[in-house]
């Protein structure tokens, strides 16, 4: 089976980031700790929404999105946007036993809310510290409330930026590290990244940022000797920034790509491009070039088409059209191609659970990949009978999907 492969030091390393979070079981974020990986879930192989088969309910949310859920305890968080060109703006929370809404906090867009079509004003997916959540909107709106929807502060980033924003959405997400959230704002107008503290809302430090479209999210790292970054990527470079000051501690001129993200499995951050590139963390007292990191390997073989990679203690998985690969996160090495049928139009960025990899299609077509070793075979196909663009949350033994329109809950 999948899950037999996994070493112990390995599940050392998810301990010791699950230990960083609220609760073991949580999901803070896009990609959740940005591998889209949590080996302990023993998550339903098969589920169909026409029967209810492992279906454990269904909701309807307040407006349109299309960034991933969080799960925080006993609520799921997810964001959406509704009214005269998406500019209401919505944040809520579903108990994860039945789907029943705890609360909704509207609020209005007072930066760019146009969007293409098939995106959406809630595209980035929102982040938390496990005691507060932090909602991104494409209008550059910031805005943070605690686990009861009380509103601690809101940031509208627009006023100091008003150029930011392009014509298919704004779809970085944030992340938390070290009580600051950092945002990666990138477009062909006024490009940026900041710190913003997550207590106060104060903007700690801001960075220009190549004018150029890019969608790709932000991505923590942390060595295990104490090198702390985020690393940002576009198609000029990967930089590793100090989150507390905003200081470039590394950079690498090597293209990334503008819609997948980075991903991290110590020490190595992958980051995807035409050619995907391996990053690894150096040891605290490397100098000279290899202080802070260097380049592993690079790969034009071994890269994704939209959504961002996944990774497990030794091997990535990257989807490209209708096939799934995997590869070895020491070499780049390709292990085995699988292909997924008539999969149409993957955007979500597949989840990885004891069971297999669950690959999501536009249309609400799922299927579960299992990693056999020296191959990859399709074990399952499902539907969700609706239109899926977000990436999947996974808490417990339960899936929860983000429709465009509503929220489910996949449990056995």
């Amino acid at each position: 089976m999948f899950c037999s492969r996994y070493s112990v030091s390995c599940l050392a390393a998810v301990f010791v980031l699950a230990s960083c979070r609220a609760d073991a079981g949580d999901w803070l974020g896009f990609r959740g700790d940005g591998r889209s990986f949590d080996p302990e879930a023993k998550t339903p192989a098969e589920f169909d929404s026409e029967s209810g088969k492992n279906i454990a309910w269904r909701v309807a949310t307040t407006g349109r999105g299309i960034g991933g859920p969080l799960v925080i305890g006993d609520q799921v968080i997810v964001t959406g946007c509704g009214g005269e060109d998406e500019r209401d703006l919505y944040v809520e929370s579903y108990s994860v036993a039945d789907g029943k809404r705890l609360w909704s906090r509207p609020m209005r867009a007072t930066g760019r809310p146009f969007t293409h079509p098939t995106s959406s004003n809630a595209s980035p997916t929102p982040a938390s510290d496990g005691e507060r959540i932090f909602a991104l909107f494409s209008s550059c709106d910031l805005v943070c409330y605690d686990l009861q929807g009380h509103l601690i502060w809101y940031r509208a980033l627009a006023i100091d930026h008003p150029k930011t924003g392009n014509d298919i959405s704004m779809s970085s997400s944030p992340v938390v590290v070290d009580g600051v959230v950092v945002v990666q704002l990138e477009n062909q107008g006024d490009s940026f990244a900041a710190g913003i503290d997550a207590s106060s809302g104060e903007i700690l430090w801001t960075n220009d940022r190549s004018a150029s479209s890019n969608w790709s999210s932000p991505q923590p790292v942390e060595s295990e000797d104490g090198i702390s970054a985020v690393a940002m990527h576009n198609g000029s470079g990967v930089e590793l920034v100090d989150a507390k000051s905003g200081e470039v501690l590394k950079r690498f001129d090597v293209s990334g790509d503008g819609t997948a993200s980075s991903t991290f499995a110590s020490p190595y951050i992958i980051v995807p491009g035409q050619s995907t590139t391996a990053i690894r963390l150096s040891a605290a007292e490397a100098e000279g070039d290899d202080a802070v990191a260097t380049i592993q390997w690079q790969s034009n073989k071994l890269r994704p088409q939209r959504c961002s990679p996944v990774a497990s203690s030794d091997r990535i998985y990257m989807g490209r059209g209708s096939t799934l690969m995997a590869g070895s996160i020491s070499d780049g090495s390709v292990l085995w191609t699988a292909r997924l049928g008539k999969l149409n139009n993957v955007w979500a960025t597949p989840v990885l659970t004891a069971t297999g990899l669950y690959v999501v299609g536009s249309d609400g077509k799922v299927i579960v990949v299992e990693d056999q070793g020296d191959k990859g075979e399709v074990i399952a196909e499902s539907d969700l009978g609706e239109s899926v663009l977000a990436s999947p949350a996974v808490s417990g033994n339960a899936l929860y999907f983000r429709s465009e329109n509503g929220l489910i809950k996949v449990a056995g």
